[in-house]
């Protein structure tokens, strides 16, 4: 049931998202509305990528399981080999002992027919069979040991027919030991074996369900990409609207470095793996590694132009410097200047943080050249 909910929890969500998209930017208006629009696509990305990782989230319990799922599908194989084993070593047993004690019948039978033969030998003849003895014997010595010998034959065949008897009932009491072993190991077969395929059939389940988040989270990104290229198009608008609108760069020109008490660089500008996603994506700055609540500082003199949250780039500030340059600085814990303030070189803007999309406390460091990102690494002195 919690793997139903799970779907039309993620389902829900995927109509929420697909609402998101269906309302393209509007018409461009004055410098307030592209960045009303920026703000709503940023809120839109958010949304997305907190959908995707909800999808990460289930594809990693789904994982889970079907390690759990193969772990135990292993051990009811090896069980149920370990009792076919079993169950095959018992038949080849009961097929030797049901052979046994065919033959013990046999035996017991021939020696019943041997001491029956005799017995009514003795009982039609009766007392003549004495006086055949006592005639054949030569002495009343030999008459004994004549006589003598024939009960010793006679009780010689009882005794091998009690013998007999007792090796059948052995053998019929082992033969019914091994029908039962075969029953329970059967059954324990049985059960091994409805066991092993109800894992199988939910195993089967899960990897369609995981299948199903696969092809969710692709259109997620399928829906996060088209939003970062409103995103992109609607910034590259803003900073053009800021290029003309300011009396050319009023920068110093060389940048200072944004985060003074670090220069620990964890990820470059260019291409890389997404340390969340896992998938590959153009990385548009400089991550610069430090303690949270580390000084951030403008890089160069210019006019806060956004101070907000700023989709998966969290609390953010981006500062133009006049000429159609700006720079970012993103996941901010805190952000201590307003849109509109007038800062100057080395000014502290903000302190390091991991909001929106991080893995850890850093700063995402962009620089941004007529709405083109720039490696920062060629402007930083």
């Amino acid at each position: 049931m919690g793997g139903k909910r799970k779907q039309k929890m993620l389902a829900s969500v995927l109509l929420l998202a697909i609402a998101l998209m269906v309302a393209s930017p509007a018409a461009f208006g004055d410098i307030n509305d592209l960045k009303k629009q920026q703000q709503n696509i940023n809120n839109q990305i958010q949304n997305i990528r907190n959908s995707i990782k909800q999808v990460e989230d289930a594809k990693k319990d789904i994982s889970q399981e079907l390690t759990s799922l193969e772990i135990k599908l292993s051990n009811a194989e090896k069980e149920l080999s370990t009792v076919e084993a079993k169950l095959q070593e018992t038949q080849t047993k009961l097929v030797n002992v049901t052979e046994e004690l065919k033959q013990a019948e046999a035996k017991v039978a021939e020696q019943k027919d041997d001491l029956n033969t005799r017995m009514r030998a003795l009982y039609k003849t009766g007392p003549v069979d004495y006086i055949e003895v006592i005639l054949a014997s030569s002495s009343f010595s030999d008459f004994l040991t004549r006589l003598d010998m024939v009960k010793r034959i006679i009780e010689a065949d009882k005794n091998l027919l009690a013998e007999f008897k007792a090796r059948q009932e052995e053998v019929e009491a082992k033969k019914a030991e091994l029908e039962e072993q075969q029953r329970i190991i059967a059954q324990q077969r049985r059960d091994i074996s409805s066991r092993r395929a109800t894992i199988v059939a939910y195993r089967g389940e899960r990897q369609r369900l995981m299948t199903e988040l696969e092809k969710q989270k692709a259109e997620y990104e399928r829906q996060e990409d088209q939003l970062l290229k409103d995103s992109e198009n609607l910034r590259k608008q803003i900073l053009a609207w800021e290029s003309k609108n300011k009396k050319g760069f009023f920068g110093t020109g060389i940048f200072q470095w944004p985060v003074p008490s670090s220069t620990n660089i964890t990820s470059e500008f260019g291409w890389r793996v997404h340390p969340i996603l896992k998938t590959n994506r153009f990385h548009e700055g400089l991550d610069i590694a430090a303690s949270t609540g580390s000084d951030v500082v403008a890089a160069d003199d210019g006019e806060v132009i956004f101070a907000g949250s700023y989709g998966a780039y969290g609390n953010t500030i981006i500062v133009s410097h006049g000429g159609g340059i700006s720079t970012q600085y993103s996941h901010l814990s805190r952000i201590l200047v307003a849109e509109g303030k007038k800062v100057s070189k080395g000014d502290k803007i903000g302190l390091v943080g991991s909001t929106g999309w991080s893995t850890g406390p850093h700063l995402h460091f962009g620089v941004i050249k007529n709405g083109e990102v720039v490696n920062p690494l060629d402007w930083v002195k």
